[in-house]
């Protein structure tokens, strides 16, 4: 068949191409219907559960509502492009599997970090490199805290672009690397709760051996122990290595199981953690 069709390309030229596509949107019109509403989902991160589920598959579902004929690549087209719309999605592929169904393979964005104004009020949520999504609920991220003193109280721009704050992008890779870095270096690693980027580029503490980035850990008591982090991950300045700060945190551990009695500390001084502790052992 794919023979006798390149000899009639062949010997027809241009015009054989016009017959052949005016044949193909013929058939995809009366091709078996797609419902969109039964869109088959690849593989599902295990990130993806719970809220951010349920907020993901709400922001989906506008595009996934209708039919259309399976051969249809207009209907095909216009599914990628609304899809792409979606903050979330990163990018799309489809599959058709006759006789009546779309494959979508989605590139998700993965929230590491959620901002709010000095307030408490939510503002989004943003990826690794600081792309905004929107705000959820109940996912236990890091915060960063938008202050004046580290420059703007809030934030604009547009979800599904990079926020506008150098210090979103600067939290959101710090982020990253605790998640990625050291809590699967530390047993028993208390949960990151806060991001503090509002000393970026020194704006409020001018002495270079001052962190530009600092942490909040959570006491086993629920209380938040706050620790010198580093310079952000693009610094100009030295940065402590991620193995090192660990093995600053396994230590503070194993003296303070669960940060107990701790109010703040440094993780970037390996042989002089404790002189940096608050309060010191034996205060």
């Amino acid at each position: 068949m794919w023979l006798a069709f390149g000899l009639v390309a062949w010997f027809f030229g241009p015009r054989a191409w016009s017959i052949l596509e005016t044949r193909v949107a013929g058939a995809a019109k009366h091709s078996p219907l797609v419902d969109r509403d039964r869109v088959g989902f690849v593989v599902r991160p295990p990130w993806l559960e719970d809220a951010l589920l349920v907020a993901v598959s709400r922001d989906l579902q506008p595009w996934l509502r209708g039919e259309a004929p399976i051969l249809d690549d207009a209907a095909a087209r216009e599914l990628l492009a609304g899809l792409a719309t979606v903050a979330w999605v990163e990018e799309t592929r489809l599959e058709r599997v006759f006789p009546d169904k779309f494959r979508v393979a989605f590139g998700l964005r993965r929230p590491v970090l959620a901002v709010r104004d000095e307030t408490g009020k939510p503002l989004c949520l943003c990826d690794r490199h600081g792309t905004t999504l929107p705000w959820v609920d109940g996912t236990e991220l890091p915060a960063l805290v938008l202050r004046r003193e580290g420059g703007s109280g809030s934030m604009q721009g547009r979800l599904g672009e990079k926020a506008p704050d150098d210090r979103v992008l600067a939290a959101a890779a710090i982020a990253v690397e605790w998640r990625d870095e050291i809590a699967p270096a530390v047993p028993d690693c208390p949960r990151l709760i806060e991001v503090d980027a509002n000393n970026l580029g020194l704006r409020w503490a001018k002495a270079p051996e001052y962190p530009e980035i600092r942490v909040r850990l959570l006491r086993l008591d629920g209380a938040p122990v706050v620790f010198g982090y580093d310079h952000p991950l693009d610094s100009k300045w030295p940065r402590v290595p991620a193995a090192t700060k660990a093995r600053v945190l396994r230590s503070i551990l194993q003296d303070f199981p669960g940060l107990a009695g701790l109010v703040a500390g440094d993780l970037r001084f390996e042989l002089r953690w404790r002189s940096w502790l608050q309060p010191r052992q034996g205060s």
